[in-house]
């Protein structure tokens, strides 16, 4: 048994920990109401808060006993106040979850609750007398709470997404401009505004139940205290949990201190989340009044029509005067529950109302000496953003301060991070005529089924042949790979926002699994990219090996009867792209009278690399827009933090696209480097000359090329 003890301390050590991280994170983003990313309600916590919870449950143990139930009777009491705790803390994580996933959690959730209560009622009503009857509301109570939120759950994220969706018609009723840096802060501020404002964690957290939820657990946690004075005459009994039942007291103990510093802070924060007015407190001093939304659903439930096959009309009767019955308790027990905590919570609202009129008078003077036009004139730009469940209810300054300032600041963090070698880099970029001379219809496919382009793998593959090329310093090489270290995490974002299909996909993990060995190793399909230049080749015989090469993987890959792991679909693309690149290359400056030397073929690339860039970071603005519009509503917020850290860190790069003439290309089709290539193209082309659409006509890689054996005849040198 002292082992079983031990698990449990375990499991709640981990509970604990989780709730310090909720905590933790919540000052670290100055968010109060520190909603849950750690410590939410799932099929793991509920295995933990069951473990946790071994103590109160178990019957076998004796707290009559002189000199081991008292530290058993403590400890379990303990485990109680520490469960209470635990469902504290994971309250606002409820307003995460859909309807499905709510049942099956609360369901869970009532299972455990439903055992533990039967548990401490047989422990009281016996000989064991676990806790004073009088004692027992206070403990039976909160356990309820989680049920009567999640009731309300459904309906706030109805009317919040309803809300929200008409703030977000009030934020686009003007265009911005397209590669305006401004315009797209303000655009992100919005939504920002908007998203924090309208999250269901939020709302939850400043309800009444919550509220309500934080004094309970201040006043249990402060009135557990002296049970610690009295435990030191009790740990020298022969409990079967023996040493374990040191640590269960401990660790849970620590759990009660650690996880009442959130609930405490909602309970204060959520009243003070408002701006004191004579109508709010009239409305929220009144606790016997009880907003539409927290039975609404109740209420639906009752109206709703049950189809049943009932025999009789008698029998169905008597069903729907029994659910109508169910579902009045169902609703005066809800009421009750909120008009008891909105009693609850009567005691620090009157305080915060007092020390809000000492308050007014203080800052009156204050605002003498001290100038805040410009941040109240810019709060007041954005307050018609914010969504909230009451209307009639304002969210105070304070708050609004607070939301604005943190997006704020997260955009000035990141414009302080530019990536000084990827703007360097794009500096060198004319144009877009880098995206028409990276391919050329001239070079003869080795397969008649082309793949098709991605932004991430035309740069690694032109990355990888300029390292190849020989007499090149090393600081251009170690310059080129940090230019496009900081360029492909602004190409990775694009790509799995517009190029979200399974051909794109499949070429994009292609370029990022050889970007690692180009990186790192330096080498391209385990193919050492500097061993031709020790050799004293040139970059002639360099760039024809690396495609004879890639020729060679291709037809090994077409060619290959067996499945094995060589012949893996991502070598074919990357082979592919390899081939058409470097020939490309040959056959540009088999053109040229003079061949250019190393340095300048080096620089050259670098120059196509950067217009490639540019023509991808084209997309930017549409980008983040579109990452501030994520359709799951607990993503929302981490999504509008991307799009503000991708703004921050594109400043400069807006600049440098707003100075640049773009081809004929609507939002869609800047999403893809074919199109581009096609579009480029015949703005070039005279009207009557005849050119390749190959971004319209070529046919998508397919999973399978056993449909076809045609090959085009390619010299390959040994």
């Amino acid at each position: 048994m002292p082992w079983v003890g031990l698990y449990t301390a375990i499991a709640s050590l981990i509970c604990t920990l989780a709730m310090a991280a909720d905590v933790t994170h919540g000052f670290w983003q100055w968010k109060l109401w520190f909603p849950n990313k750690f410590f939410t309600l799932n099929a793991t916590t509920l295995t933990l808060i069951a473990i946790s919870t071994k103590l109160p449950v178990d019957l076998t143990t004796n707290t009559s006993d002189l000199y081991t139930g008292g530290s058993i009777e403590y400890t379990k009491i303990i485990s109680i106040i520490f469960l209470l705790t635990m469902l504290a803390n994971f309250l606002p994580s409820l307003a995460l979850m859909d309807d499905k996933e709510l049942l099956t959690n609360i369901v869970a959730l009532g299972i455990l609750v439903i055992t533990i209560i039967v548990n401490l009622f047989i422990q009281t009503f016996t000989q064991l007398h676990l806790v004073p009857f009088a004692a027992i509301p206070l403990l039976i109570f909160p356990i309820l709470l989680p049920f009567s939120v999640a009731l309300t759950i459904s309906t706030t994220r109805k009317i919040l997404e309803q809300r929200y969706k008409e703030s977000l018609q009030l934020g686009s009723s003007h265009e911005e401009k397209m590669f305006s840096s401004k315009d797209l802060k303000c655009y992100v501020k919005k939504l920002w505004m908007m998203a924090e404002t309208r999250n269901p964690q939020f709302v939850i957290a400043c309800s009444p139940v919550s509220c309500a939820f934080g004094g309970i657990c201040v006043y249990l946690a402060i009135s557990s205290f002296p049970m610690a004075f009295y435990m030191e005459d009790f740990w020298h009994g022969t409990d079967i949990y023996k040493w374990s039942l040191k640590i269960i007291y401990f660790v849970q103990s620590s759990g009660v201190v650690v996880g009442s510093i959130a609930p405490m802070f909602r309970c204060f924060t959520s009243i003070g989340h408002y701006n004191l007015s004579k109508k709010w407190s009239k409305n929220h001093l009144n606790v016997f009044r009880v907003e539409k939304h927290w039975i609404r659903r109740l209420q639906q439930w009752k109206r709703s029509h049950v189809r049943l096959h009932i025999p009789g009309r008698h029998c169905k009767i008597v069903f729907h005067y029994s659910k109508n019955t169910f579902l009045n308790v169902c609703i005066t027990c809800h009421v009750a529950v909120l008009v008891i905590c909105k009693t609850i919570c009567l005691i620090p609202r009157i305080f915060l109302i007092l020390l809000s009129c000492c308050w007014h008078f203080i800052k009156s003077f204050l605002t003498k000496f001290k100038m805040v036009a410009n941040e109240s004139s810019e709060i007041e730009e954005y307050t018609r953003y914010v969504v909230q469940i009451e209307e009639e209810a304002k969210l105070s300054e304070r708050i609004l301060r607070n939301t604005l300032h943190s997006i704020t600041q997260l955009l000035d963090e990141f414009e302080k991070k530019e990536p000084k070698n990827l703007i360097k880099l794009l500096e060198k970029s004319t144009g877009f005529n880098g995206v028409i001379e990276f391919d050329n219809d001239q070079v003869p496919p080795l397969y008649p089924q082309e793949i098709n382009n991605c932004w991430s793998l035309v740069v690694v593959t032109l990355t990888a042949t300029a390292m190849a090329l020989p007499n090149i310093e090393n600081s251009h090489f170690k310059g080129l790979l940090s230019s496009m270290r900081e360029g492909l995490q602004i190409v990775t974002h694009i790509e799995e926002c517009l190029n979200v299909d399974g051909d794109s996909i499949k070429v994009r993990k292609a370029a990022r699994r050889v970007w690692t060995e180009v990186e790192v190793y330096r080498t391209w399909l385990q193919i050492d990219l500097q061993k031709m230049a020790r050799k004293g080749k040139t970059s002639k015989e360099i760039l024809q090996w690396i495609g004879d090469e890639a020729a060679k993987v291709v037809i090994q890959y077409i060619s290959s009867k067996k499945t094995s792991i060589d012949r893996s679909p991502y070598k074919f693309i990357l082979a592919s792209s390899m081939y058409r690149i470097s020939q490309t290359i040959l056959l540009h400056y088999n053109e040229r009278e003079n061949w250019l030397n190393d340095e300048e073929l080096f620089e050259w690339i670098s120059g196509i690399i950067a217009d490639v860039l540019l023509a991808c970071f084209a997309n930017l603005p549409h980008v983040i827009k579109l990452k501030c519009h994520h359709q799951a509503i607990e993503k929302r917020g981490d999504n509008i933090r991307i799009a503000a850290q991708l703004l921050g860190k594109s400043k400069k790069i807006l600049k440098i696209l707003k100075a640049s003439d773009f081809p004929n290309l609507d939002e869609d089709s800047m999403a893809y480097i074919d199109r581009w290539w096609c579009a480029l193209l015949k703005s070039q082309v005279p009207n009557n000359g005849h050119i390749t659409n190959r971004g319209a006509s070529s046919t998508r890689i397919q999973g399978d090329f056993s449909s076809s054996n045609e090959l085009v005849i390619v010299t390959v040198c040994s």
